[in-house]
C-alpha cells in the first residue's frame, strides 16, 4: 500500500512514512521549508512581552516609563522595553498585586481570539502556569467569572500562586480546579472556552536536544498520535461546555498538522453540536491553515510556533443525518473509554 497522505500546514498534502523519526516526519510535512524552519526553531526565542496588569494600584506612568506598546490595535495592554534590555521582575503594590506579567507575544494573540466580554463566564481548560488566565482576567468584571483548570498537581499549585499575585478576588471571581479535561462535564455553562492543549512542543524538544537529534525517548509519531487523541477528546468536551452563541479557541505550540488542523477536523466530524469555524484575527502575522492560523518562527521574526482555531457554537445539537447518527454512536463509545 502507498504511504498515507497527510495535510500540510497550508492544506496541501505530503507523503509521510509511518514510523519515521523526528527529522523524517517533519521533513515530510514541510518539505524544502524544513531546514529553514528547523533553524528558526533552534534559535533563541524573542524577548517576552510585558502584559500590564490593570488590577495593580501602582501608577502606570511610573512603572511602565521605559516601555513601548507593541500594537496599538491590541485588546490587551502589551509592551516591550524600548532599549531592548532585559525587563526587571515586576514590582507589587501595597496589596501585593504585581504590576505586569511576562509572556510570549503569541500567547496574547490567543487570548484576544476569545473576545471576552466583562460579564462572561470563561473557562481556561488547560491553564498551566496561568499566563493566559491572567490575560483573560483583564477583560472581566466582578460580574463575570473565570474558571482556571490545570490537571497536573505541580502546575496547578503554580497557577494558584499566579492568580493570587495578579487577580484580586474582589475584582474578578476566579475558580481554580484540578480536573481531567477528558471527562469534563458542564453542558452549555461557559460563554468562552480556551483549550491551550498540551502538545509535542517541538521547539522545546529541539532546544533541549541541542546539536543532537531529537531522541525517540521524547518524541515518536505514536506519541504525537496519542497527544492528538487526548486533544480531540478535550476539544469535544470544550465544545459541549460552551454555551450556544459562545466560542471555543483551540491552540497549541506544535508544528504538527496531526495536533492542529487534524484535531479540529476530527472534532468537527464527531461533535454532536452545531458549530462553525471562524477566521482568527491575527493582524497580518502568520499564515492560514485549513481550519485556523499558524505562526511559525521562520516567517514571523522568531515568534511561535502557535496554532489557533476559533470555533463558534451555534446550538447544542446539529441537524440530524444518517452520518450524524453513526458519529453519535462513535462518541458514545469514546465517552465510555474516558
Amino acid at each position: 500500500m502507498p504511504p498515507p497522505r497527510r495535510k500540510g500546514p497550508r492544506g496541501g498534502t505530503r507523503d509521510i512514512k509511518r514510523g519515521v523519526d523526528f527529522e523524517g516526519f517533519y521533513a515530510g510535512v514541510y518539505g524544502t521549508r524544513w531546514p529553514a524552519l528547523r533553524k528558526a526553531l533552534t534559535a533563541a526565542a524573542p524577548q517576552k512581552v510585558v502584559l500590564w496588569n490593570r488590577f495593580c494600584q501602582l501608577p502606570f506612568e511610573q512603572v511602565m516609563a521605559n516601555m513601548k506598546r507593541v500594537d496599538d490595535a491590541s485588546l490587551l495592554q502589551v509592551f516591550r522595553s524600548q532599549d531592548a534590555c532585559e525587563v526587571a521582575p515586576p514590582v507589587s503594590d501595597e496589596f501585593n498585586v504585581k504590576a505586569y506579567y511576562l509572556l510570549d507575544y503569541a500567547s496574547t494573540l490567543v487570548v484576544e481570539q476569545l473576545e471576552v466580554n466583562a460579564f462572561d463566564h470563561v473557562l481556561d481548560m488547560c491553564a498551566a502556569l496561568g499566563g493566559k488566565s491572567i490575560g483573560i482576567a483583564q477583560f472581566l468584571s466582578a460580574d463575570g467569572t473565570l474558571t482556571a483548570n490545570e490537571p497536573q498537581y505541580d502546575r496547578c499549585a503554580r497557577l494558584r500562586r499566579s492568580i493570587r499575585e495578579y487577580v484580586p478576588s474582589n475584582y474578578v471571581p476566579v475558580i481554580i480546579t484540578q480536573r481531567s479535561t477528558e471527562v469534563w462535564y458542564a453542558p452549555s455553562m461557559y460563554h468562552r472556552v480556551l483549550v491551550d492543549a498540551p502538545c509535542s512542543a517541538e521547539r522545546n524538544l529541539l532546544q533541549r536536544a541541542g546539536a543532537a537529534p531529537v531522541s525517540s525517548k521524547v518524541w515518536t509519531e505514536q506519541s504525537s498520535l496519542e497527544l492528538r487523541r487526548r486533544q480531540c477528546v478535550t476539544l469535544l468536551r470544550a465544545v459541549e461546555t460552551c454555551r450556544p452563541g459562545g466560542r471555543v479557541v483551540y491552540s497549541t505550540c506544535s508544528i504538527s498538522p496531526l495536533e492542529n488542523d487534524g484535531v479540529v477536523e476530527e472534532v468537527l466530524r464527531r461533535t454532536r453540536c452545531q458549530v462553525e469555524v471562524q477566521a482568527p484575527t491575527l493582524r497580518s502575522i502568520g499564515e492560514k491553515t485549513r481550519y485556523g492560523h499558524i505562526v511559525l518562527p521562520d516567517t514571523a521574526g522568531g515568534l511561535g510556533p502557535m496554532f489557533c482555531c476559533v470555533i463558534h457554537k451555534v446550538s447544542d445539537r446539529r441537524e440530524e443525518s444518517d452520518s450524524d447518527d453513526e458519529e453519535d454512536n462513535n462518541c458514545e463509545s469514546d465517552n465510555n473509554e474516558d
